[in-house]
């Protein structure tokens, strides 16, 4: 009962924000290891279902995406003739006041594709069933994924999720560009990464490198690659990791690259998008995601992308940001069965296999290499190998936003990179603490 009213004040409290702000349009991480011992009161389901039954399926996929989720089901549907999936599709921007309302209505579906920074703050407030220890099979499909997409299903030492599709942001290099500047690969380690840059760069006329913004996913690739966190594994404090040495460095190589005049203004808002001021050879070098090569093939059919792995850092390993979106079963299911067959057979290497076709990035790391994939897939898989997400936790949003801020204060020199780390630290402290 003290469950059931922590979510429904949780689900409260948003639509009377919703309601006040009507005027505007609702907006739409390291892990312990998989093996968690599930509650003493908790059975592992193994039955299959008898009666036929509807599970109820939401997303916010793509055009293309929503017509091959039509043929997954229907594959899903001649496996299991006894379950019918009922699929609906939401704008992103409306989906999380829709999957609010209907839990407050008690009306919210039995399973849902969700972006992987709400799953905790779902999680938190009681909305999602527990899998590891209760879904058959579940350790044998978590052991299979990439460890960095899993870890965004983890909360308090459990998992509520599990990562139905993913990706990464790799190095996006402009071959002509490196051409004219005498360089003929793209740099393996953050320290040629810096020197390419200013190398690279020609004044106003052509940068070396050029973020997207201050938000934590521009610079997040850099900065795991130069071994910085956030906070510690337990989510305990950020004391010492984001204001650790290792941040501190990461921060400070961009700052340097910023002051030189090789890096682009434009994270600081206005300027040429990251994406048109590479095709059009402004900007030699940017990180960004698969998605880029259907963008350029819209765009600029005629530039030629170019992928690489992110630059090692000083311990010669290289690493990325996760993105993507993660399958849940929600707790008040009256279909548990049914909604954990369906999420298991979207795990599966028939469903994954089919969604890549559609320029889906699937999540199990043994589809590395796998020809039947996209060719350009491969860097991102392997990329995926050693990506990490961002902290698994119901206030990532404002504590994106301390970072972000000491990023800005830190490139118009407010701060010094040191100071603006520390102000963001205590400021996550907080944030853990509230």
């Amino acid at each position: 009962m003290k469950r059931r009213f922590k979510l429904m004040l949780f689900v409260g409290i948003f639509i009377v924000l919703a309601l006040v702000l009507s005027a505007c349009k609702p907006t739409t991480t390291e892990a312990p290891s998989v093996e968690t011992e599930a509650p003493a009161k908790t059975e592992e389901v193994t039955t299959a279902a008898e009666e036929p039954v509807t599970v109820t399926y939401w997303h916010t996929m793509s055009d293309p995406e929503t017509a091959q989720l039509e043929k997954v089901v229907e594959a899903f549907e001649a496996e299991n003739p006894n379950i019918t999936i009922e699929t609906t599709r939401y704008a992103y921007d409306d989906f999380k006041t829709a999957i609010l309302t209907g839990l407050a209505g008690g009306s919210a579906p039995d399973t849902a594709r969700m972006d992987i920074a709400w799953v905790p703050e779902f999680a938190n407030e009681g909305a999602l069933m527990q899998l590891d220890g209760v879904m058959p099979g579940f350790e044998e499909i978590a052991a299979k994924t990439f460890p960095g997409p899993l870890s965004t299903n983890n909360w308090q030492g459990h998992y509520y999720g599990l990562p139905q599709n993913t990706n990464t942001q790799v190095l996006l290099w402009n071959k002509a560009d490196f051409e004219a500047a005498g360089i003929s690969e793209p740099p393996a380690t953050m320290e040629e990464f810096a020197e390419d840059a200013c190398l690279l760069t020609k004044g106003e006329e052509q940068y070396g490198y050029a973020l997207g913004g201050t938000y934590f996913w521009a610079p997040a690739p850099i900065f795991y690659a130069m071994g910085g966190k956030v906070v510690d594994d337990g989510i305990t404090t950020a004391d010492g990791y984001i204001n650790g040495s290792e941040s501190v460095a990461a921060f400070s190589m961009l700052k340097d690259l910023f002051d030189k005049g090789c890096i682009s203004p434009n994270l600081l808002g206005g300027g040429i998008g990251t994406a048109d001021g590479h095709a059009t050879g402004l900007y030699a070098m940017i990180i960004d995601g698969p998605w880029m090569v259907d963008i350029y093939k819209g765009n600029y059919p005629d530039f030629e992308v170019n992928f690489a792995m992110i630059p090692t850092g000083p311990d010669g390993t290289t690493s990325s940001v996760v993105g993507g979106e993660d399958v849940v079963i929600f707790g008040d299911t009256e279909q548990s069965e049914g909604a954990m067959k369906w999420v298991s057979f979207l795990m599966s290497e028939k469903s994954q296999k089919m969604m890549a076709e559609v320029g889906v990035i699937p999540t199990l790391s043994n589809l590395i290499g796998d020809p039947s994939l996209p060719a350009y897939f491969d860097v991102f898989l392997k990329q995926l190998e050693t990506a990490q997400a961002r902290v698994p936790h119901p206030a990532w949003g404002d504590m994106d936003g301390a970072i972000n801020n000491a990023f800005q204060r830190m490139l118009r020199g407010d701060q010094t990179v040191q100071e603006a780390l520390d102000q963001a630290a205590a400021e996550i402290n907080a944030l853990i603490n509230q």
